[in-house]
């Protein structure tokens, strides 16, 4: 499996266990529930791809790849 690959799944899977972690705590409906694990996900993957990004420009990934 390519490095790419990879590094997608563990991109999927941290959004996921962080979505799930934040939206759990909160005391709502189930539908508000599932909005804010969207919210919550995506709002993780993009933190994620821009400290990635910050990374890559600065080279500080470079023994990685």
């Amino acid at each position: 499996m390519s490095p790419t690959v990879i590094g997608i799944f563990i991109l999927i899977f941290i959004g996921s266990v962080s979505g799930w972690f934040f939206s759990r705590s909160k005391q709502m409906e189930t539908p508000v529930k599932v909005m804010l694990f969207v919210l919550y996900f995506w709002a993780s993957v993009f933190v994620q791809l821009m400290v990635f990004a910050a990374l890559y420009h600065f080279d500080l990934l470079t023994g990685f790849l």
